[in-house]
């Protein structure tokens, strides 16, 4: 990852920047994402699910778990090889909007230097495998993949189950 961006999230507290209560604008910026995301889902699936996401305790779970990313990836680093098994990582290329919500100082340049790292940092992962593969995807951002491209994530399916 570009070193300016692991200074600026390495920096950052959830603790310290979080207010005690979630303003009420940024929770219907969430409700209109992830209604925009799920529009065409049925109603009786899709506002239960916005509901959940927007729902103090969901993010604020979200927010607790910053604290342990570098514990996390200190785990994935030791956690030894992978096994033999096929592998697929899709790697989002764009920026979803999900993403332009929580941008705190970062360039669309920086941003497009993390996706340049990830997509050097899956085809590793890939590569540690006799049958991994990184797939790029393209019109759909980390957090909008599974909805923006149901296509590439069930062609990844069908082609680790042989199908």
């Amino acid at each position: 990852m570009p070193q300016q961006l692991n200074e600026m999230r390495g920096a950052f507290d959830p603790d310290q920047a979080m207010p005690d209560k979630l303003p009420a604008e940024a929770v219907q910026l969430y409700r209109d994402l992830f209604g925009q995301e799920m529009a065409d889902w049925p109603k009786e699936i899709r506002e239960p699910l916005i509901e959940s996401h927007v729902s103090p305790e969901w993010i604020w779970d979200g927010y607790a778990l910053v604290k342990y990313r570098n514990q996390f990836l200190d785990e994935m680093r030791q956690a030894g090889p992978l096994p033999d098994v096929p592998l697929i990582v899709l790697t989002a290329t764009g920026i979803d909007a999900f993403k332009e919500a929580v941008l705190i100082g970062e360039s669309e340049a920086l941003l497009r230097e993390e996706i340049e790292g990830k997509r050097r940092l899956y085809d590793a992962l890939a590569a540690s495998v006799p049958r991994g593969e990184n797939r790029l995807v393209d019109g759909a951002g980390h957090a909008s993949i599974h909805w923006r491209r149901v296509d590439a994530v069930l062609q990844a399916i069908r082609d680790l189950l042989g199908r």
